[in-house]
Formats: structure tokens, sequence, C-alpha cells
């Protein structure tokens, strides 16, 4: 709940923030085909960004799989190097004027030792696989020439492959068991951009949703610098959750940390 009314409260501030110069403004809209923020002269219709980055992100929940049952996972930071077996994201973002088309994907393999409990588990050892990514469509609100508002709507996909093997006292024995689960939950959001010069920007972007998940959320807040028309950098920080659980597969985690990432433009 609480991270629910977390994200929310960030949607409506958006929201807020952005209502005074958008009633101040909207007479003067050209709603379809009006330049973005960052092509205020209108001379590029097209442009293409890719991002490459990584998340230095810690995991943090409960899994559960058949025949096991739940497992708390606690990957922290301090960890990750010792349990991160591979890791790649990317975002894409092509954009029309004012309309965005956006991709962000990631796809991280974890694997790591379970800490006995000293009553029931003796020990054991998991391996996670995790993709997600966030498909959506954006409109860009044009709000004056430093910042603008985008409002979202999309997508987020979601597979999870887990494999335990835990030994136990009572029974005695080792017990092992492996499932994978994908799915999607549609998503809504906002992002906030802000031009402080021509080099340097900050953002922020929020969204929330669920459908096969019953709470599917993020959050993100950076600031970057532009060499030039085409070459930039981000460093932020991302946090995301989700809670989904069905067919006696549970994924109640959250995962955040710091984001870098290179921005290319064409």
């Amino acid at each position: 709940m609480r991270r629910l009314t977390t994200t929310a409260a960030c949607l409506l501030l958006s929201a807020w923030i952005a209502a005074p110069a958008w009633a101040a403004e909207r007479s003067r809209w050209d709603w379809a085909t009006g330049p973005s923020i960052y092509d205020q002269e209108g001379k590029r219709d097209w442009r293409v960004e890719v991002a490459p980055y990584a998340w230095l992100a810690s995991i943090n929940g409960d899994i559960g799989v058949p025949a096991v049952g739940t497992i708390p996972v606690s990957a922290t930071f301090s960890n990750l190097k010792d349990s991160l077996d591979g890791a790649f994201a990317g975002l894409l973002d092509i954009r029309y004027r004012r309309w965005h088309f956006i991709s962000d994907n990631s796809w991280v393999r974890l694997k790591d030792s379970l800490d006995p409990d000293g009553a029931l588990f003796t020990g054991g050892s998991i391996e996670a696989t995790v993709a997600f990514g966030t498909v959506g469509i954006a409109y860009e609100l044009p709000l004056n020439k430093s910042y603008s508002v985008d409002v979202l709507l999309g997508a987020r996909w979601w597979y999870v492959f887990n494999d335990v093997t835990v030994s136990t006292s009572l029974p005695p024995g080792t017990f092992s068991g492996s499932i994978g689960e994908a799915w999607g939950d549609a998503v809504v959001g906002v992002r906030a951009r802000y031009k402080i010069t021509d080099r340097w920007r900050v953002s922020a972007q929020a969204d929330i949703g669920g459908g096969e998940a019953s709470l599917d959320w993020s959050l993100f807040v950076s600031g970057g610098y532009d060499f030039n028309d085409h070459v930039g950098l981000t460093l932020g920080y991302r946090i995301l959750g989700v809670d989904y659980n069905k067919d006696q597969f549970l994924y109640d985690v959250t995962q955040g940390g710091l984001l870098l990432g290179i921005n290319l433009r064409y």
C-alpha cells in the first residue's frame, strides 16, 4: 500500500506542477504536429535516441516455487558483483515532433546461495533470470521552451525463471524446483523534463499499472549532460516493483539502484 500511495502521489504532483503552464499556453498549441521542446523551430520531424545503460540495482522481495515454497531474496549492491551472472539494459525513443514511441528493456541473471535460517532451511542456492520491458506511446505537452510533460500509455512485459535448491532439517533432505512465468501489465505514467541550459538537463518519470500482476510500478529521477546534439550522459536513480502471484508462482520484488547511460541521438 505504501508503494502504491507513493507512486500515485508522484503522478498527481507532476500533473499539479504542469497545470498552470498548461492552462496559460493551451490556446497557442498546435496539438497534432507542433515541434518538440528539443526542436523549437520544427526543423527535424523525426529523431531517434538509443541509450544503453548500466543499472546497479539491488533486488529485494519474495519468490515462490512449487515444491520448495516461498524464498526471501536479497541481492544488495554490496554483494551484487558476486551474484550477478549477466545483464543488459537499453532504451529506444523514436520521436515524431511531439509523439514518442518508447521501448525500455532490461535483462538480468543472478546466482546466489541461500542463508540457513537455523530452524528449517540449512542452506541452498537460487538462479533467477529476469527480463522485462516497457513499450508505449507518449505525447509531449509543450509547456514552454524549457520544460515539458509527457503523458505515457503503454504496457510492461515480464519473463521470470527461478531455479531453486534447498536443504532442510525437518524432514531432512534436499528439494529442488524450477518454474518460469511470462505476463504483461498495462501502465500509465508521466515524464517531466527540464532544460537547465543547452547542455544540462533533469527529468523525472513515474508510472503505475497492473493486469496479470496485482501491482506494477516504477519511479525514475535523473540528470544529464549533452556534449553536443548527438551524444550525452545520464545519471539517475531508478526503482521498480511488481507483485505477481498466480498458479503457485510468486514474484513480489522491488528492484532499485543507480543508473548510468549513454545517450546517442540521430
